[in-house]
């Protein structure tokens, strides 16, 4: 997700409040995201096809398709792309694509918010391998389209699963994915433009940076926050721990059952405020 909105926001409360600091007074201080009731809709998802992967487990793509038709989070900003040279023409066949940087299933790095903090040619490929842990919030987010990943999701899951893992990616499963191909749906914005959509909630994004040590966390959505958020408090808590974030998820509920390995294939481009990222999971 990415906006001029959101930029001017963050500048204005980095001014105001500073960079946050992760302690537990901070962390019972961060507000709530409030909750209205929009119904989710669904509509159909393609097969998922895993292969083994050298006698190991299966690999599951949890890649949506970077294409021209996709959800973004501000309208007008949906991949371009044109044949730079053909097979016919040329002997070859190259496009040309025109694109931010979040679009599609893609990475937020630190530097996405937080400036002079790392780009992603910086970023160190030991945390773009992780192993998953995938909380369930899809039956709340059914009937609650502002639904959040809380504290309480955390502790349920590793109630029944034990303590999140070193160097964990935590990822929210809401069922959102299945709106994808209909982008309207996906983004699910208002008359007054406000989106909703489920994200973490800031207290469970606190917890798991002050609490557990993970490498970062990951969404089925548009943005790691809620759609409705206007703060943008899990952005910028995640972003400014050094952590990275993955939006627009897919085929989650192949992997939100066992064990999985997450391997995050975002480009290493110069100065990179993140990517589109094929994102695979060996289970």
């Amino acid at each position: 997700m990415c906006s001029n909105h959101v930029a001017k926001t963050v500048r204005d409360r980095i001014e105001k409040e500073g960079l946050p600091q992760f302690n537990r007074r901070n962390f019972l201080r961060i507000g709530g995201i409030a909750a209205a009731g929009v119904t989710a809709a669904s509509v159909g998802m393609p097969v998922i096809k895993a292969r083994a992967y050298k006698g190991t487990g299966e690999v599951i793509d949890l890649s949506h398709v970077f294409g021209t038709n996709i959800p973004t989070y501000l309208i007008g900003e949906t991949p371009q792309r044109e044949d730079y040279v053909t097979v016919e023409a040329n002997g070859f066949y190259i496009q040309r694509w025109t694109f931010t940087e979040h679009a599609g299933t893609h990475v937020d790095m630190p530097a996405h918010f937080v400036a002079g903090a790392q780009t992603v040619d910086q970023y160190d490929a030991d945390l773009l391998v992780s192993p998953a842990v995938v909380i369930d919030i899809s039956e709340k987010a059914a009937t609650d389209a502002d639904a959040s990943l809380t504290v309480e999701d955390i502790q349920a899951w590793e109630s029944a699963n034990g303590e999140i893992p070193e160097g964990a990616l935590v990822i929210m499963y809401s069922g959102w994915d299945v709106r994808w191909d209909t982008p309207e749906a996906f983004r699910n914005a208002d008359a007054d433009d406000i989106q909703h959509y489920p994200g973490f909630s800031p207290e469970a994004a606190v917890f798991l940076l002050e609490e557990r040590d993970i490498h970062g966390i990951g969404v089925d959505t548009l943005s790691l926050d809620p759609g409705n958020s206007a703060t943008f408090d899990v952005h910028l808590s995640v972003l400014s721990a050094g952590k990275y974030g993955i939006e627009g998820l897919a085929n989650l509920a192949a992997i939100k059952d066992g064990a999985a390995t997450i391997y995050v294939g975002v480009p290493r481009w110069e100065a990179g405020s993140g990517g589109p990222a094929r994102i695979l999971a060996i289970v």
